[in-house]
């Protein structure tokens, strides 16, 4: 078959599973599975399966209409001159891009936000140990697992080393919303009953997560639990990248996405500058964030694919697909996984564009080493970054308050075409509620009401459980009626 097979990285979360991506000749895409993977060896989920639906070709545009990639440069550079600059990159792209759009947020006074407020209200100590956790394998080895994410929903690629684990002799417990079918233990246990139920010690891996949306209580916990029962810890995390710009990107005044947005809306932040980071895909009500965008004097987005915030931006750089590039992610054990792609249209814009501004020009090689110099010498393989900080005071923790809860994460996964579109209750709601088979449930909310299919779970009375946005709601937690329709 004549075309293009590019070996590369899912980018659906943060495990960094290795597939190929092979382009025909006409540009339709399909996936090859990459057995050599160390990260996946070979396996993917639902949403590396049906990778080619993610991908659409960005288009260069200013104000509106088709351009030239170096008109748009040239229009952001203009827009960008003497303005206050917010610049947000989660994790989506290559450690060599992510360097070079720091390089920007350097010459323009600002630093670049990873979405990940959360570890500005953490201890630097701990910073390691969130940033990079340990080895995947090593969880295959634990005595025991105690597990504070849905990997069925969340972060599918762990259940195998999980399968792996108790196969090795060891016991599974969960905690959160529904029970899971691998665990030996499912619990829905007051926090405080953590340590003393959960049965962890020296030999036992805590498996939680840390993304934009974190409560920063919530994670000083899960870090405290570690620290009282002498578990090792690891943190998942969406966006492929998500640990390498961290460690290349991550400076003072973070700021978490809902920050920004809230600074957008109450006009303190006029321009913002993004790389491939959605705001649109990234918030839980995606018309509420379209229009928050759209207050913005200046919206300039960096984009390897086509998606929802390319349509309100004033100004969109188009870049290659993700796959194609050159460069390198990290992932969250900290392999760094190298893209055998030879793109350098996105590096090339950002190099002119700091150009533009002032500062000096950059090409792939130079970005590249100073990637190796900025991980790979501070980090020789994965290994387990032991605790350094003291049991923190985290203060109430009274949290959102509401009868629908999102399970949502990765960021990535919402915009599927699959079987996820439903919420979830329990056999008790699904009696009271007199649901029979085909009818759906209406949700409604003070931003109004939608029809959704439904599944019932083993889960807590009252809740109703999603994975999928929902319009009508704007929060992680929320609260709704429902009826039978």
């Amino acid at each position: 078959m004549i075309g293009n097979v590019y070996q590369t990285v899912c980018p659906g979360c943060n495990i960094g599973c290795g597939l190929y991506i092979r382009e025909d000749e006409e540009g339709a895409l399909s996936i090859d599975f990459m057995k050599s993977s160390p990260a996946n060896e070979g396996k993917l989920c639902r949403f590396g399966i049906k990778l080619p639906e993610h991908y659409s070709k960005a288009v260069s545009m200013v104000d509106g209409a088709e351009a030239s990639i170096e008109d748009a440069v040239k229009a952001a550079s203009d827009k960008l001159k003497g303005a206050d600059v917010t610049m947000l990159n989660v994790g989506n792209t290559t450690s060599e891009e992510s360097l070079a759009f720091k390089a920007i947020a350097d010459t323009l006074g600002c630093v670049v936000n990873t979405g990940m407020g959360v570890y500005s209200e953490l201890p630097s100590e701990c910073h390691p140990t969130v940033g990079v956790g340990m080895s995947l394998s090593d969880i295959e080895s634990a005595k025991r697992i105690a597990l504070f994410i849905d990997p069925y929903i969340q972060y599918p690629l762990v259940i195998r080393r999980i399968l792996k684990a108790k196969e090795n002799g060891a016991s599974v417990v969960s905690v959160g919303w529904r029970n899971i079918h691998l665990a030996d233990e499912n619990k829905f246990i007051d926090p405080d009953k953590y340590e003393s139920e959960l049965g962890l010690d020296s030999e036992s891996v805590i498996i939680a997560d840390v993304h934009p949306n974190a409560d920063p209580g919530w994670v000083k916990r899960m870090l405290n639990l570690a620290l009282k029962t002498g578990a090792k810890i690891i943190f998942m995390k969406p966006f492929v990248n998500a640990t390498g710009v961290d460690l290349l990107c991550k400076g003072t005044g973070q700021k978490g996405l809902k920050e920004i947005m809230d600074g957008i809306n109450e006009g303190s932040i006029k321009t913002l500058v993004t790389l491939d980071s959605d705001l649109v895909e990234l918030m839980p009500n995606s018309d509420e964030a379209a229009e928050t965008l759209k207050k913005l004097d200046n919206l300039i987005v960096i984009a390897s694919r086509d998606s929802a915030v390319n349509e309100i931006a004033n100004v969109v750089i188009a870049a290659e697909p993700q796959y194609a590039k050159k460069g390198s992610f990290m992932n969250v054990e900290g392999q760094l996984l190298k893209n055998n792609g030879s793109g350098t249209a996105g590096i090339d814009a950002l190099s002119s564009l700091n150009q533009n501004l002032g500062g000096e020009a950059m090409e792939s090689a130079s970005l590249h080493n100073k990637v190796l110099e900025g991980i790979i010498e501070k980090i020789t393989k994965p290994k387990y970054k032991e605790l350094a900080c003291e049991v923190m005071d985290i203060g109430s923790m009274e949290g959102a308050k509401g009868n629908l809860v999102f399970l949502y994460n990765p960021f990535m996964w919402f915009d599927q075409k699959d079987d996820n579109d439903f919420v979830m209750v329990n056999l008790n709601m699904a009696k009271r509620l007199a649901l029979r088979k085909g009818a759906m449930i209406n949700l409604t909310s003070e931003g109004g009401s939608v029809s959704m299919r439904y599944k019932v779970e083993d889960m807590p009375d009252g809740l109703i459980l999603t994975a999928k946005k929902i319009p009508a709601v704007t929060e992680w937690v929320a609260t709704v009626s429902t009826e039978v329709v």
